[in-house]
């Protein structure tokens, strides 16, 4: 091959392992679950997703990071865990679920993210948790700027998470 033609193939294999990765990550979402978690961040998507799968009766547990008030100070038909990461990341809410899912018992968790921050937060919380974590991503609907910067910083997460392999 000649270097163009080197560069475009892997050019080309690049993209693809981001769409792969940040775009259209892997998800599933079972029939049941203990618990719905919803990670904070994005735009509102993630906890209407979340909220919605556990009204459709997916699960009877909601835990949510860093929620708005309301949700921890309303009553549900459901039983809903409100907690603040430490640290404030990701991982921190990793940890925070794992303990809270080892406390209660929990085997199956369907994580609740946006696509880009999937992958990542599926193999922090699978680190720190036992159990079975299917995915169902919250469309974030960010412009093409937005999610090139949010991938930009899922692979420098990525990375962060290789070099620290603890939960």
């Amino acid at each position: 091959m000649t270097g163009v033609t080197t560069l475009v193939v892997l050019g080309l294999a690049l993209v693809a392992l981001n769409l792969r990765l940040f775009v259209f990550p892997a998800a599933s979402t079972p029939a049941h679950a203990d618990a719905v978690v919803v990670l904070a961040g994005g735009d509102g998507e993630r906890l209407d997703k979340g909220l919605a799968l556990v009204r459709d009766g997916l699960a009877p547990n909601l835990v949510v990071s860093t929620p708005p008030d309301r949700l921890c100070t309303n009553h549900y038909e459901f039983e809903v865990y409100c907690f603040l990461p430490d640290p404030d990341d990701t991982r921190g809410e990793a940890e925070a679920v794992g303990r809270i899912a080892t406390r209660e018992g929990w085997h199956t968790l369907v994580l609740v993210t946006s696509e880009y921050h999937a992958t990542r937060a599926r193999l922090l919380l699978q680190r720190c948790f036992d159990g079975t974590v299917d995915v169902s991503t919250a469309h974030s609907g960010k412009n093409p700027i937005s999610l090139l910067w949010a991938i930009g910083h899922e692979w420098g997460g990525l990375i962060e998470s290789a070099l620290h392999q603890e939960c």
